[in-house]
């Protein structure tokens, strides 16, 4: 990059901008402004220690743009090229909810975060608050959501502020524990420590990504599309009338983006610049030397800051008298001669109460006078902008609540293509997701359980001897493992001295209940089905030889209104068991894509099995046809049937179970094995029948 020589001669000191004016001005003889006659040079250089040292030391060099560090592009440190979090795969953003795709973003989020340091836990969330930050004591991260509420178009920006929060975690320990005790050992009042804040975050965040550029320099490119959206594209603006909000803006742009001082702001701030330069010069060097460079920079700005609460005027006891009797004016105006008795006595020791309020206001008003200065620097500067902060927004409570609740569903999202989905080219996307069970649901599964019981027991009883191992031996055998009962035999010349030993053990079996959850199920036809997924799940759950999945599947929406989906329910599997009654919540909802629902539930079936080579059984009960959107009866029976025959041939054995409304013919065009039941009371034990009959119990 371009370096001149010093600072000093990038930033030239003119003597002709007064602080106290907050204006250009003219010099008497005595180098004081001659408008004001306080002199130009206002911060003693010999202050403090810290303050001293930077004063004494020899002037660095700086770049054509004012970047005393010579970074790279968008001044960040180590960058190489372009950000890619745009380009993640997953999910079309054209065809999920905000809260899906947020949901998914945040999910990549959060891995990047985990790469930056595995051993710094961390929470990820979209903020509701209004502003990026990280909570030190929580380990939560807290990022603008609202930046790819509608695309994907800012994702790289969130990816971006997601590191940066998490090396604050990473990093940033030692900072705050230092302003701690800086604050308690020098009395810091809590405007003095609000600046110290301040001054930390801005020279801090430049620490945190500058070693991120030694950890993960691929990381970098994302810190560049951050910088460029808070820096590159707003102005860091002069505040009028605000000296310190002023110098706090300088401060900021040299150390997070030096291209945004303007040719007038490096004139106004030529000193100030050249103080600023010297202290940060090895600022990043280490943790040691930020800190040094945050203190010395904190006790010259307070500097500034007293000097311009020491100009402002203080009131006189003449005035004070003053504002007692114009008040006491404004009193008598208001009075008739009826309020009150118009004596001499009683006028006195109104106006000396006035008088003496007048006073104790002057009194405080001069007392929080600077921490009024300070506060109002601080909140009209960009000092916000340092957290990334100025320009946050939050998503609603309600985005949220929609993004937390699918977070705790375990949501997932699956596109397949027409090969996988058997040639279907339209409807191929999958949703996943756990259903829970509210209270009412929990009581519904209670309830159930006890009208269950005798169907329950049954089941139970007979399977309960299933997967156990039995062993046969065949006595009188001419070859095999020598029978020790035989052996007073041998003198008769016996052949048939040998057993052999047998060893019968069940297979494996799992099984997948298939439930319809279309809308013409209804609340009775569906009262049955989860009848009988909780049946099953209570008669197969401590038989370690069976495994059971208990999945519902509707389509176009949970609830409609995503055309395109099949719509997965998880309610119980050997990967989901931590809501034991899930299953009280099964309800009808939309529409009905029935073949890929068969394939989405094998496919997990086989992810998800404890068991190598189980056997399989699929049961399916609905009331009818597929009907979703461009999936009806001249579609959907020719793909279902292709799905039924696909997954036979891959080992599963599947029965429909046709329930009022089902029509056999259809049935026996989809599946190879069916069965209706035209009474839904029966369907618990027309079910158990067919559980007995594959596992010949």
């Amino acid at each position: 990059m371009d370096y001149k020589t010093s600072v000093d001669d990038w930033a030239e000191d003119t003597d002709d901008f007064c602080q106290a004016c907050d204006d250009w001005t003219d010099a008497d003889d005595h180098g004081c402004c001659t408008e004001c006659g306080v002199k130009y040079n206002t911060i003693d250089p010999f202050l403090t220690p810290s303050v001293a040292k930077v004063y004494s030391s020899p002037a660095p060099s700086i770049s054509a743009q004012g970047d005393v560090w010579g970074r790279g592009g968008s001044y960040t440190w180590g960058s190489v090229g372009s950000a890619t979090a745009s380009a993640w795969g997953g999910w079309s953003s054209n065809e999920s909810s905000s809260s899906a795709r947020m949901l998914k973003h945040k999910r990549h989020l959060d891995s990047l975060c985990k790469v930056v340091d595995p051993t710094v836990k961390h929470t990820l969330n979209f903020a509701t608050e209004g502003r990026n930050y990280s909570n030190m004591r929580t380990g939560a991260l807290y990022v603008d959501g609202t930046l790819i509420k509608t695309s994907d178009t800012n994702l790289d920006i969130v990816a971006g502020l997601s590191i940066h929060e998490k090396l604050h975690l990473v990093h940033t320990q030692p900072l705050v524990k230092w302003q701690k005790k800086y604050s308690y050992d020098k009395r810091l009042s809590n405007a003095q420590t609000d600046l110290l804040h301040s001054i930390g975050n801005i020279i801090e965040d430049e620490y945190i990504e500058s070693q991120l550029a030694k950890t993960h320099a691929g990381y970098v490119t994302y810190i560049d599309k951050v910088k460029e959206h808070f820096f590159a594209k707003h102005d860091i603006g002069t505040i009028k009338g605000n000296v310190i909000a002023d110098v706090l803006n300088t401060l900021l742009a040299m150390v997070r983006f030096p291209s945004t001082i303007s040719d007038e702001r490096k004139k106004r701030h030529a000193r100030h610049i050249q103080f600023f330069a010297r202290a940060l010069k090895n600022a990043l060097v280490d943790r040691e030397s930020t800190l040094v460079a945050v203190q010395s920079i904190y006790e010259y700005i307070y500097q500034l800051a007293k000097e311009e609460a020491s100009k402002r005027k203080d009131v006189s006891e003449e005035e004070i008298i003053e504002r007692a009797e114009a008040r006491m004016d404004e009193l008598m105006e208001g009075w008739s001669k009826d309020d009150i008795e118009m004596n001499d006595e009683h006028l006195k020791n109104i106006k000396d109460r006035l008088i003496e309020q007048e006073r104790k206001e002057a009194e405080t008003t001069d007392r929080y006078s600077g921490e009024t200065a300070l506060r109002e620097a601080i909140d009209k500067s960009g000092a916000k902008l340092a957290d990334y902060a100025g320009e946050s927004e939050s998503i609603s409570d309600r985005l949220d609540k929609a993004i937390r609740d699918l977070a705790d569903s375990e949501y997932s999202e699956d596109v397949w293509d027409s090969g996988r989905a058997l040639g279907l080219r339209q409807g191929t996307k999958v949703t996943w997701r756990n259903q829970h069970a509210s209270d009412h649901h929990s009581q519904r599964y209670d309830e159930t359980v006890k009208k269950m019981k005798s169907a329950i027991g049954q089941l139970k009883r007979r399977i309960q001897l299933y997967g156990d191992t039995k062993i046969h031996t065949i006595r009188n055998q001419r070859r095999g493992k020598l029978d020790k009962k035989m052996l007073h035999k041998i003198p008769l010349g016996r052949p048939d001295l040998f057993k052999n030993v047998i060893v019968d053990e069940d297979k494996p079996l799992d099984v997948c209940l298939l439930v319809d959850e279309s809308g013409s199920m209804g609340s009775w036809k569906m009262d049955k089905a989860r009848q009988t997924a909780i049946a099953l799940r209570e008669a197969l759950k401590d038989n370690q030889a069976l495994n059971l999945w208990v999945f519902g599947h509707t389509a176009d929406g949970y609830t409609w209104g995503k055309e395109g989906e099949t719509n997965m329910s998880v309610y119980w599997s050997p990967s989901y068991q931590s809501d034991m009654k899930a299953i009280g919540s099964m309800e009808a909802r939309a529409e009905n894509r029935d073949g890929m629902a068969l394939l989405a539930s094998a496919e997990r079936v086989k992810a998800e099995s404890p068991s190598m080579g189980s056997n399989k059984l699929m049961i399916v009960i609905s009331d009818g046809e597929p009907s979703a959107d461009r999936y009806r009866y001249s579609i959907g029976i020719p793909h279902t049937k292709k799905c039924v025959k696909h997954l036979e041939g891959q080992g599963w054995s599947i029965i429909q179970v046709g329930i009022s409304g089902a029509r056999e013919r259809s049935m026996a065009e989809m599946f190879s094995n069916y069965l209706l039941v035209d009474d839904t009371n029966e369907l618990p034990t027309k079910i158990s029948k067919i559980i007995r009959k594959v596992i010949k119990v």
